[in-house]
């Protein structure tokens, strides 16, 4: 089947209220996305991503290469990948685009088509902005109704002290009944305030003696050495890799044992096809494979894929982003025609072929730019 165009659509959508997230310098009152089309043979394959510009210059530069070319040999070939996201931008959503494409060919849900049985799957609840310490527990508590059992708060605050004050007013309120994971957004945020490799070390002691379940991107994104020397001197779980993209940057992270758990991202990185390789290396060396789902709509259900295609054991679960309590109902599953609901802390997977769901593409019309 060959390719015959890919279409990249700017899509701005309004929020209800201002929202600033603790990787942000800046307020937002809209968040924006790409939305990746591509077609063969009449069929239509979807995928979206927030690395607008990179994604936009990945789909001009490779398009002379793209066009007319059998899919089979651009999803295979990774060199071409990981060229074309190293002259261009990322390719991890065209990548994603032409499996929905496939699959919908095959009229199969992709998850099937990597031969996964996993039919739903379990979520943690990933918050994104720096709240109060009220605030959170009440968000907290909602998510404890959807019978959620993880949730992933932020540290980023000024003060490391203030960071902490979050995690012990947590346990005060919850006790044990919640388990608690930290990002630290120290890899490749710009906004301070930026670790060094004791600050980690300091914050993750702390965190040893509230049972916290990861502490993620503590240093630098490529401070290889400082990873590894931060899990020689620490018992709590190391977390990272969220934005990388290419087989082997993934690989220096393994081989040097710098990492307990890798977060590679369908769509950041070069795909569905490098994260399977990336799962199946973190399996093999005793690692958990957590990818990264922080994606508008399209992004964070080629995730959801991604985790049913692969053992329970290796990916218990799937991040979810659902701060403010709106995001997942009004923005990650903006123009989905079929709601995606959490029941007892999972997601059931869509079984329609490809991704799994229709686009209201009227309704998103309305927002491209």
């Amino acid at each position: 089947m060959k390719i015959n165009d890919i279409k990249i659509y700017k899509v701005k959508l309004p929020l209800k209220e201002p929202v600033q997230f603790s990787w942000e310098p800046t307020i937002n009152n809209h968040f924006e996305f790409s939305l990746v089309i591509v077609e063969g043979e009449g069929v239509k394959g979807y995928s979206a991503t927030q690395f607008t510009a990179q994604t936009d210059v990945a789909v001009k530069g490779l398009m002379p290469t793209l066009k007319n070319l059998d899919i089979e040999d651009f999803i295979t070939n990774d060199r071409i990948l990981e060229l074309g996201s190293w002259f261009f931008g990322r390719v991890g959503p065209i990548e994603v685009a032409l499996w929905d494409l496939i699959a919908k060919k095959e009229n199969l849900p992709l998850y099937r088509l990597f031969r996964g049985n996993r039919k739903e799957v379990k979520i943690y609840a990933s918050t994104g902005r720096l709240m109060k310490s009220n605030e959170l527990i009440n968000l907290m508590k909602k998510y404890y109704e959807l019978g959620i059992d993880l949730v992933k708060i932020r540290f980023h605050r000024p003060r490391i002290e203030d960071d902490f004050d979050i995690i012990k007013q947590i346990r005060r309120e919850f006790g044990n009944s919640i388990k608690i994971a930290v990002d630290a957004n120290q890899a490749w945020s710009f906004v301070p305030p930026f670790w060094n490799r004791y600050d980690a070390l300091k914050v993750a002691k702390e965190l040893e003696r509230y049972e916290v379940e990861w502490l993620e991107e503590p240093l630098f994104k490529d401070d290889i050495e400082g990873y590894a020397w931060l899990r020689r001197n620490t018992n709590i779980k190391i977390a990272g890799n969220e934005l990388e993209y290419n087989f082997s940057k993934f690989k220096q992270f393994i081989d040097n044992k710098a990492l307990d758990i890798i977060q590679a991202d369908a769509i950041y990185s070069n795909g569905f096809n490098e994260c399977v390789k990336i799962a199946l290396l973190s399996q093999i060396n005793n690692l958990l494979f957590l990818p990264h789902a922080w994606d508008p709509g399209l992004g964070w259900l080629a995730n959801l894929h991604l985790v049913a295609s692969l053992p329970e054991n290796l990916t218990p679960y799937l991040e979810t982003p659902l701060d403010p309590s709106w995001w997942f109902d009004e923005i990650i599953q903006f123009g989905f025609k079929d709601k995606i609901n959490i029941e007892n802390g999972y997601v059931k997977v869509p079984e329609k072929g490809g991704l799994g769901v229709e686009l209201d593409l009227e309704k998103i019309k309305n927002f491209i730019v």
